[in-house]
């Protein structure tokens, strides 16, 4: 079980990012890619600190019943109002700083960089992409300064003749 343990009120709690609380972030939020920024659960306001404790309460759940299936005793749940009223202000980022450890933990893929056999591991094909449009945007952009430079060193020399 992968999971980011937080101590909260001299507990230990498991937060978890399983798929059913992913997709019960998509239902809540209908977000689909960055769910910090449609959440707004790392901004400065009463609404990212909310959108905080209920991703958290929802994680820890998911841990707590992860805990169980195991078979371990079962445990309280926090609740969303346990969490939001339960920091005081400078705590407050441990709680943050955990519910992104978590999503981060959740998106986490195990893929081997490369086999033993040489066999390349996955390759990201938007990552490729990206490096293939930056080269050729580099590629341009030396061009163009090379250019210039002809241009420019072109324009300042003085004339081979003097002028009349």
């Amino acid at each position: 079980m992968k999971h980011i343990d937080f101590d909260f009120e001299g507990r230990t709690y498991a937060l978890s990012c399983t798929a059913d609380a992913l997709f019960t972030i998509y239902d809540k939020y209908g977000v689909t890619d960055d769910i910090l920024a449609a959440t707004h659960a790392l901004e400065p306001t009463v609404e990212g600190w909310v959108a905080c404790c209920w991703l958290a309460a929802l994680f820890a759940a998911q841990g707590e019943l992860q805990r169980r299936h195991m078979g371990y005793d079962p445990q309280p749940m926090v609740t969303l109002e346990q969490l939001r009223t339960g920091f005081m202000a400078a705590e407050s980022v441990r709680l943050r700083e955990a519910v992104k450890a978590c999503l981060a933990q959740g998106f986490a893929r195990e893929v081997p960089a490369e086999s033993a056999a040489g066999e390349a591991g996955e390759v990201n094909l938007v990552l490729q992409e990206r490096d293939a449009a930056q080269k050729k945007t580099r590629a341009a952009i030396e061009a163009a300064l090379s250019t210039l430079r002809s241009a420019l060193s072109g324009s300042t020399s003085r004339p081979g003749t003097p002028s009349s």
